[in-house]
């Protein structure tokens, strides 16, 4: 008697911890897809990118959350990948993450995004990924029943895709971005270069001792961008990745290090 095809395993995390609405529509879409297993990062965890916990120990802990198994681990949306591949899931056929409060949009965001580091560590360990994301303000909007439901279709719709037909030839990671307001509309576009100014402000506490606080402005959409299509155009962005690491041929680089080669005296 032929066996039953193998169901795919399925990590779902994210880096706003296991209270965000956005992770139980993605738990949602994904549910019945395959073997899903629910890992994320005990506390909101923003922007920590690839960020992984060296100096001290990770605890874990199993929690049931409206009936639903969630593991919580304590560090970084990175550190997730690894502790749910060693003690939880085995290497999953396929992470999923998100869907994060806040857009993910731009190489500057995209570095520095939780969010996408999850998937992007996944990647390194040649797990393929998707990271959700949704230019919404606050948890309220993303559980607009309309809204909700249209963002949990796309999400399954796109999840199903990649399980079926694998990731596309010489992509690692997708970067999927949703407006604020419902969309029919998906473009497949490049990431932007940068999404905000960095600036910083220096203060000082009621002691006396100065502090700093970083923030940014938006820079003008560039178009045929993630951020120009969503922020914009309002329509929801794909964005195939690549490792963001990789090696550049460079006549260049060898002839200046040739010519310190030279300088070197021992």
């Amino acid at each position: 008697m032929p066996q039953a095809p193998r169901k795919p395993t399925i990590l779902v995390t994210n880096d706003d911890g296991p209270f965000s609405p956005g992770l139980w529509i993605l738990y949602e879409a994904v549910k019945d897809l395959g073997n899903v297993h629910v890992v994320v990062p005990e506390t909101p965890k923003s922007a920590t990118g690839l960020g992984l916990t060296l100096h001290k120990p990770l605890r874990m802990n199993k929690l049931s959350y409206s009936g639903r198994t969630v593991y919580v681990v304590s560090g970084t949306p990175s550190d997730v990948i690894y502790v749910a591949m060693n003690t939880v899931v085995g290497k999953p056929d396929l992470v999923v993450s998100g869907v994060n409060i806040g857009d993910n949009l731009s190489v500057q965001v995209i570095l520095s995004s939780g969010t996408v580091g999850a998937v992007l560590q996944a990647a390194i360990e040649g797990i393929p990924g998707i990271a959700f994301s949704a230019a919404v303000d606050e948890p309220e909007e993303m559980e607009e029943e309309r809204y909700r439901e249209h963002v949990l279709n796309i999400v399954r719709e796109l999840t199903s895709a990649v399980l079926r037909e694998g990731m596309p030839r010489g992509v690692d990671v997708l970067n999927v971005n949703f407006p604020s307001v419902l969309a029919r509309d998906i473009a497949v576009v490049r990431a932007a270069r940068k999404r905000f100014t960095t600036s910083i402000v220096k203060r000082r506490d009621p002691r006396g001792i100065p502090y700093y606080w970083l923030y940014g402005q938006p820079v003008e959409a560039e178009p045929g961008t993630d951020v120009h299509t969503v922020l914009e155009k309002g329509k929801i962005a794909v964005t195939p990745l690549k490792l963001p690491v990789s090696y550049v041929e460079s006549e260049e680089v060898k002839r200046i290090v040739e010519e310190i080669k030279g300088k070197i005296t021992w």
